[in-house]
């Protein structure tokens, strides 16, 4: 290369024409290069729908962007990687990710391993936005984690309320995955804490963990004895369909009611007739007719052959609102995280959504049940004035 041809003895004149030349070189590889994002979630095993449902989602946004242009004329290049539904596989693909230069993580799909990731990434300072990890546990930090999920305080909450004054259910038994305990345990307090407040009594818990073979019988014989005349399932789509499938086959028939974490289509199909009637809070309404939802619903299921979770709507806006953070800085890095925080009344898919100081998204969330097969909207709530 010319520099390399340079007389040292030429001084500072010569090492200021050196700077310039290294300057232009480095520029023209970067125009070129593409930007690196990074996708990781649980991919493999009986609980990766949400996951794959994500990165389905993050996937068609990342082609759509790319068609477009990229950001400011350069491609995004997403690399995905498998946390394994582990908090060591979490770790180990976000150290992967960060050495490959990403400029950001999209993920994780559940709140352990987002927690175990952040471990890795907040010291990095590199931005995780994560699709659906909505423990209370990462509220209100100032930090390099985001998200385009609804807090679940609100949101668990809001399903308390609904269990206990529209359906009149006054004794209620929980049941649980301990394996995700970030999440459930942030749940679960809030739902009894809300339930309780009311006026509703919790007549027995039972945690178990998926990593596990379990028989759910006597776990649901048990609570069952306890009298009570509901039962809230806080697990995965699979799990949640087979608990609702063994709470009917011994013939427990109190209503059911789960958190969104269950909300995909694994459910209705595992589920079948055990979970019809089962009432849920819900990050997302798969039953809009916004115009651009209705879009990419029909996009997915051309593209995937199958209809989109919510999962994979988020997913969607995840990339989607990164990208347009990642165009105000120039595709660095650098200041993609404050570009993030600056987030006001984002055109989603279905509603539109802001960022708060401390990166929670501030988005109306909804309650439903499953009626006739299909996911059917109860009722649609208005989210706080962001901070």
């Amino acid at each position: 290369m010319r520099g390399q041809k340079l007389n040292p003895s030429c001084g500072l004149i010569g090492a200021g024409i050196l700077i310039c030349i290294s300057s232009f070189f480095l520029g023209s590889c970067t125009k070129d290069e593409p930007v690196r994002v990074g996708f990781c979630a649980e991919l493999t095993g009986k609980q990766a729908e949400l996951g794959v449902q994500e990165r389905n989602g993050v996937q068609m946004a990342v082609e759509k962007i790319n068609s477009s242009g990229g950001i400011g004329g350069r491609q995004i290049e997403l690399i995905v990687l498998d946390d394994l539904g582990t908090p060591e596989g979490a770790k180990a693909s976000d150290r992967e990710l960060i050495e490959k230069g990403v400029v950001a993580i999209i993920g994780h799909a559940t709140s352990a391993q987002t927690i175990a990731g952040l471990s890795i990434t907040n010291p990095a300072h590199v931005v995780m936005l994560s699709p659906t990890a909505s423990t209370a546990e990462l509220s209100g930090k100032d930090d390099y984690f985001l998200r385009v999920i609804q807090p679940l305080f609100e949101r668990a909450g809001g399903l308390a309320q609904h269990a206990y004054l529209r359906r009149g259910v006054q004794r209620l038994a929980v049941i649980y995955d301990t394996r995700n305990a970030a999440y459930v345990q942030s749940f679960s307090k809030t739902f009894v804490e809300k339930y309780r407040s009311l006026g509703g009594k919790v007549s027995g818990e039972a945690g178990y963990s998926s990593a596990k073979r379990t028989d759910f019988d006597p776990l649901l014989a048990k609570l069952r004895a306890s009298k009570a005349d509901g039962l809230l399932i806080i697990a995965s789509d699979n799990d949640t369909a087979i608990i609702a499938q063994r709470a009917r086959l011994i013939g427990w028939k109190a209503p059911l009611f789960t958190s969104a974490w269950a909300q995909t289509e694994t459910l209705i199909k595992n589920g079948g007739e055990a979970v019809e009637g089962m009432d849920l809070e819900q990050t997302y309404s798969l039953n809009s007719q916004a115009p651009d939802f209705l879009d990419f619903k029909a996009r997915y299921q051309q593209q995937f052959g199958r209809a989109p979770s919510f999962g994979a709507s988020l997913g969607y806006e995840a990339a989607v609102v990164l990208a347009a953070a990642l165009e105000k800085c120039g595709g660095k890095a650098e200041g993609v995280r404050q570009a993030l925080l600056e987030t006001r009344d984002f055109k989603g898919l279905v509603d539109n959504f802001s960022i708060d100081k401390y990166g929670d998204v501030v988005r109306p969330f909804y309650l439903g049940t499953i009626r006739d097969g299909k996911y059917a909207d109860i009722d649609r709530f208005i989210p706080r004035t962001p901070q």
